[in-house]
């Protein structure tokens, strides 16, 4: 740098060379803090990002706890609904495997719910029904609508029950391995006719 001052500048070039040595590491020093200084400037910048971003993702945990807490509360509802439905409940696979049922459809068998889980529902079906059932079944998932059958159900130590089955295949997961059944008890309209 040249000051303008030519008593300075003549000065200047009376310096020693150990003094212009001096002179250029100043600068080097000074350039090196303006540097760190814009190091220090991006490292608060960075912190700053981070704390925005920690805030960020409280905010939206607690969004997905709310979210989840929701649909704890209407799963526990419509679990409620099922379990105490007026009508029988069950998920069968392709062979009739009974895969949840609630205590509607356990009561029309006349056995407890536990009994009913991983058996065929066609163990329950009077002998004369058996064959309407299995080709009722093998429609259901052969034809993808829904189906409707007549069975009679056989109790322990009582009267056959007539149910009548709706069923529909479970198309949502696209390989076809469960299906829905909707059972009412027509027992009484049976009698009837």
């Amino acid at each position: 740098m040249k000051i303008n001052d030519p008593s300075i500048n003549s000065h200047c070039t009376d310096v020693p060379s150990g003094w212009q040595n001096l002179r250029q590491q100043a600068e080097e020093k000074l350039s090196m803090r303006k540097k760190s200084s814009a190091t220090e400037t991006d490292t608060l910048r960075l912190i700053h990002e981070l704390e925005v971003h920690q805030i960020e993702l409280e905010m939206q945990n607690e969004e997905l706890l709310q979210a989840n807490a929701a649909l704890e509360a209407t799963l526990s509802l419509y679990a409620e609904l099922y379990a105490f439905a007026s009508v029988g409940y069950f998920t069968l696979t392709r062979d009739g495997t009974i895969r949840r049922a609630n205590s509607t459809g356990a009561e029309m068998m006349g056995v407890g719910l536990n009994e009913l889980i991983k058996r065929r529902f066609a163990l329950f079906v009077s002998p004369e029904s058996r064959l309407t059932f299995s080709t009722f079944l093998d429609n259901v998932f052969t034809s993808g609508s829904k189906e409707v059958c007549e069975v009679a159900v056989q109790k322990a130590g009582s009267a056959p029950v007539w149910l009548q089955i709706e069923a529909i295949v479970d198309s949502l997961n696209g390989q076809n391995k469960l299906c829905y059944a909707k059972v009412d008890d027509i027992t009484s309209r049976k009698a009837r006719e």
